[in-house]
């Protein structure tokens, strides 16, 4: 069975009843559009969970029947946009294949999957193409009867979309045949599509009912609607006083019950997790780094709040992150290595020449390849799966001590900012004391295990400051703020730790390399473009540790002035 993936970058607009035969393509400027469509009848039914655990995490499942792409389908909101991702039916078609119920076994937890709504499309297709005659997108004009099998409610519309058939090309050539199309659209009287998606749409969402994953999301907003749904003005505006009066009344920023904190930075992160799972599922680009990003965010969380927390459900929880980390280490290392590589090569001016460069770049992208594998396996295990479940319990009910309770939200974000801050300082104090003391030199080491030493030191106080700069980043993106004191410290803190990861970026290269090297010994093929390499690494990374001891002094001094 082959899964194809691609990226969506598509919009949608609507007519007033009527007005679509005004539009006019013959003004399409610079673009041509097919004269006679297709036309295509087509039937998705849509699946989640009884509880929706798809359509909260704005993920759509359906499976489609006629059209161009019969097939399961599963779309999200990812880096770059909007990702889709196709497995063909099975024979029998209602099947749902193993592959589509293991890419979303982070999100579901295991869950049945069952149709939620059927929608029964007639769309009528044009090719936009441009002045050289290739075709360039799509414009689908949609009339749709939708069921929303939950309680068997009928609705009904018409809509227009527009969908790139390359969704990589670049962003001022998208935004030309968007505005082109726009151009003709408006003319005619139509409007952007205010709807979030068909499925939103057949579930209810836009009149009231409750919330779904959208296929897409649209930029513009419009007035303009066409369909059989009544809008329920009444809830929307029951929404607005909502959350006008979040809160009690009266109640200041910060005066909220402090376990709010913990459930907010612990839910958000959770949310994280589940999603950052299902894209490292499917090899999108930056997904495993950002997966160990939100677990290392969600470790640094527990340890800041550990006087909060009572009993061993953190501690466990710890324990199994930490585990997800080392699976996550190798996959990161080797896309760094691959990221740095072209780079280090351009710096050599000439010394390593394009043959011996295609190689090493070849080798260090089938290292990361075979890396992202065993991250995909290791995902797919019950233990990972038990550890997301482990993390939801914990962000939804976190175990928070009696005193904790007692605490205001300000209180418990100065907590988690303050205890992430004492650890930078007290790593920060070893690095400079052994510094003091000479490092291993007093105890007859050689020159490198000093160096080595060193590089620990300086890899511990850049952890240390990564913890703070993942509670204060979660801690701001769900609305809580320490103290202003703390916020000033750790954004001092925050701005040593680019100058420290250079630092460990050439230790992991200059490690590549060495076993690179090593490798190539033992076939017995050249080895002069990695050891030039090699050699350059070395030098950068003895020089960076070199002088990481200054780096850390002054981000010592300069917090213990911020702290008092």
């Amino acid at each position: 069975m082959t899964a194809v993936a691609h990226r969506e970058v598509e919009r949608k607009y609507e007519f007033p009843e009527g007005a679509e035969a005004r539009v006019d393509w013959s003004g399409l400027e610079g673009w041509t559009v097919s004269a006679d469509p297709v036309e295509h009848r087509m039937e998705a039914v849509y699946h989640d969970t009884q509880d929706m655990a798809l359509g909260r995490r704005l993920v759509a499942l359906r499976r489609r029947r006629g059209g161009a792409d019969d097939g399961w389908h599963v779309k999200f909101s990812g880096p770059g946009g909007r990702h889709e991702f196709q497995v063909p039916l099975l024979r029998t078609p209602d099947r749902m294949p193993a592959s589509v119920r293991n890419l979303l076994a982070g999100l579901t937890g295991g869950q049945e999957l069952r149709p939620v709504a059927t929608l029964r499309t007639v769309r009528q297709v044009r090719t936009i193409s441009d002045s050289t005659g290739a075709e360039v997108a799509e414009l689908a004009a949609d009339v749709v009867e939708a069921v929303d099998e939950r309680t068997g409610t009928e609705r009904s519309w018409s809509e227009w979309e527009v969908e790139l058939l390359d969704g990589t090309v670049p962003e001022e050539r998208q935004e030309q045949i968007f505005a082109a199309v726009e151009a003709v659209v408006r003319a005619a009287g139509g409007t952007p599509s205010t709807s979030r998606a068909k499925i939103a749409r057949a579930l209810g969402e836009e009149d009231g009912g409750s919330p779904v994953a959208p296929e897409q999301e649209q930029q513009a907003e419009s007035t303009g609607t066409k369909g059989k749904r009544k809008k329920d003005t009444k809830g929307k505006n029951q929404d607005k006083k909502g959350k006008k009066g979040q809160g009690k009344k009266g109640q200041k920023a910060g005066k909220e019950p402090g376990p709010d904190v913990l459930r907010a930075v612990l839910g958000e992160l959770a949310e994280q997790l589940v999603l950052w799972d299902l894209q490292v599922r499917l090899d999108v680009p930056d997904a495993v780094h950002q997966m160990r990003v939100t677990s290392r965010s969600l470790r640094s969380v527990l340890k800041a709040a550990a006087p909060l927390l009572e009993g061993d459900a953190a501690e466990e929880l710890d324990a199994g992150l930490r585990r997800l980390a080392r699976a996550l280490s190798e996959a990161r290392d080797a896309e760094v290595t691959a990221e740095l590589l072209a780079g280090r090569v351009a710096e050599l001016d000439g010394r390593v020449g394009p043959a011996e460069a295609e190689a090493l770049r070849r080798r260090a992208e089938e290292q990361a390849r075979t890396a992202a594998a065993k991250v995909r396996r290791h995902v797919t295990g019950r233990e990972h799966l038990r550890l997301l479940a482990d993390v939801q319990d914990v962000a939804a009910a976190p175990p928070v001590t009696e005193e904790g309770t007692r605490l205001l939200a300000r209180e418990v974000s100065d907590v988690l900012v303050h205890r992430a801050l004492r650890k930078v300082v007290r790593v920060a104090e070893r690095v400079a004391e052994a510094e003091q003391a000479g490092g291993t030199q007093q105890t007859g080491g050689t020159e490198q295990a000093e160096g080595q030493q060193r590089l620990e030191h300086l890899h511990d106080v850049r952890k240390a400051v990564k913890r703070v700069r993942y509670v204060d980043a979660v801690l701001g993106r769900t609305g809580m703020r320490p103290g202003k004191q703390l916020r000033r410290a750790a954004r001092d803190a925050e701005d040593y730790q680019d100058e420290l990861g250079r630092i460990m970026d050439a230790a992991v290269l200059e490690r590549w390399l060495a076993d690179t090297a090593g490798a190539l010994r033992r076939t017995g093929e050249d080895r002069y473009a990695v050891g030039a390499l090699h050699g350059a690494e070395v030098v950068r990374l003895r020089a960076g540790t070199a002088g990481g001891a200054d780096v850390v002094g002054v981000l010592l001094s300069q917090l213990r002035e911020d702290l008092g």
